[in-house]
């Protein structure tokens, strides 16, 4: 495999064409997109305001900053050191920069109807100027000196997901993570249906951009484990993509795809994985950039229960391909025109096993999973085991059952690769 992480590649949801990441291609949002990106320093925030607007520019979009620093000269060094052309775009009225004192709000008064007033303002300008759109970015802090409780800035981005299906544009919206609460931005979480995480885009299954601040009021979040489950979900996503493609649903017959295969690259890409969690939690115990980190070990996290379920459900296919029947109603198991029967308890430890095809389970929690306590001792799951392993071999089905000192047992495939032609 020559790319470690096909998760960089490829676009999904709302975004179009080019990569995901922050990078020298650019970031792109669909048009009417309202994404968040909570940032834990200013490199990583002025490299995705420039990759946003890298893209943008070059779809003869109108590009609009509002930033946060002292000055707009200051805001234009700091494009520039992120690799945007930023002297061209401007000469050319593509690219404006606003520092706060544009918009509509006085210190202890953060006007909402004044703010969503400048975005459909923005957007109209610029239709008029022969732009196809806006893609805006606005960094939030901001508004901390006319809305210290951030109350009304809650309500503001409740509001932006739904004006912005009335106009031709796109919003980033960025927050400091050292200058907001997390209880805060959870709430910001909650109102953008799109994320900006470790550089990509994210659909965001924890938006609900309609629902009352109210109701949300008093939640407790860890927000590194939220961020970090929301990218383990795009990252899946796209894995699925790349690996897979449409195979699962161009056909029924499990022959025609090689499973073998699949199962090998997602067991190659769990193992690599798993290298970078134990990286990254080396990296936590020592407090470097910690709630990156827990975001980002939070996803792999996901990423790696993941992987461990595509390749034992490839495992499975592999072996279904092969000639395995197994029936858990009637307790049969056939291979190539040889059946057994299988008893009610060797029928349940069956099924888990195969549910974990390629995946080491501990006999505690085997014994919990599949009979649910009712074989309580490692001597009598021991006794199952050698039952199965038995019955495998009169079959002679391509598996075998592993015991791992110490971990458990696994359940191996050994389907053979078919002969080349």
């Amino acid at each position: 495999m020559n790319d470690p992480d096909p998760a960089a590649q490829g676009a999904t949801g709302g975004l179009e064409a080019g990569t995901s990441r922050a990078g020298n291609r650019g970031l792109r949002l669909s048009e009417h997109a309202h994404a968040g990106h909570i940032y834990e320093s200013r490199d990583e925030q002025m490299d995705v305001t420039a990759a946003f607007f890298r893209a943008s520019l070059g779809q003869q979009l109108r590009c609009v900053y509002v930033h946060d620093q002292h000055d707009d000269n200051a805001a234009v060094q700091a494009l520039t050191r992120a690799g945007l052309d930023v002297s061209d775009a401007m000469r050319s009225a593509a690219l404006q920069i606003a520092d706060r004192r544009l918009l509509p709000s006085r210190p202890g008064e953060l006007q909402v109807d004044g703010l969503l007033a400048f975005l459909h303002d923005r957007a109209a300008e610029a239709e008029a100027a022969g732009y196809a759109g806006v893609r805006g970015v606005g960094d939030m802090g901001w508004t901390i000196p006319s809305d210290p409780s951030h109350e009304r800035l809650i309500e503001y981005e409740s509001l932006v997901t739904g004006a912005l299906r009335a106009v031709q544009a796109a919003v980033i919206c960025q927050y400091d993570r050292s200058r907001f609460d997390d209880t805060v931005l959870f709430d910001v979480v909650s109102t953008h249906p799109w994320l900006v995480i470790a550089g990509t885009l994210c659909r965001n299954p924890y938006a609900t951009p309609d629902e009352p601040f109210a109701e949300r009021e008093g939640r407790h979040v860890d927000l590194d484990q939220a961020l970090g489950n929301v990218l383990a979900r795009e990252r899946q996503e796209r894995w699925l993509a790349v690996a897979e493609g449409s195979l699962e649903t161009a056909s029924n017959d499990a022959q025609s795809v090689d499973v073998s295969r699949l199962a090998a690259i997602y067991e190659h890409m769990r193992d690599y994985k798993m290298t970078l969690r134990d990286r990254t939690r080396w990296r936590i115990d020592r407090q470097q950039r910690p709630s990156a980190l827990r975001r980002e070990l939070a996803a792999l996290d996901g990423e790696v229960e993941w992987l461990q379920q595509r390749a034992s459900l490839w495992r499975r296919r592999e072996l279904q391909s092969s000639g395995l029947f197994f029936d858990t109603v009637s307790g049969t198991m056939a291979y190539r025109g040889r059946a057994v029967g299988l008893s009610r308890l060797e029928v349940a430890l069956l099924r888990v096993l195969l549910d974990r095809a390629g995946r080491p389970i501990h006999s505690t929690q085997l014994i919990r999973v599949a009979w649910d306590r009712e074989v309580s001792t490692e001597a009598q799951l021991r006794n199952y085991i050698a039952r199965l392993r038995t019955k495998l071999e009169t079959l002679r089905v391509p598996a075998s059952i592993v015991t791992l000192r110490g971990r458990g047992y696994r359940l191996v495939t050994e389907v053979d690769a078919p002969a080349e032609s």
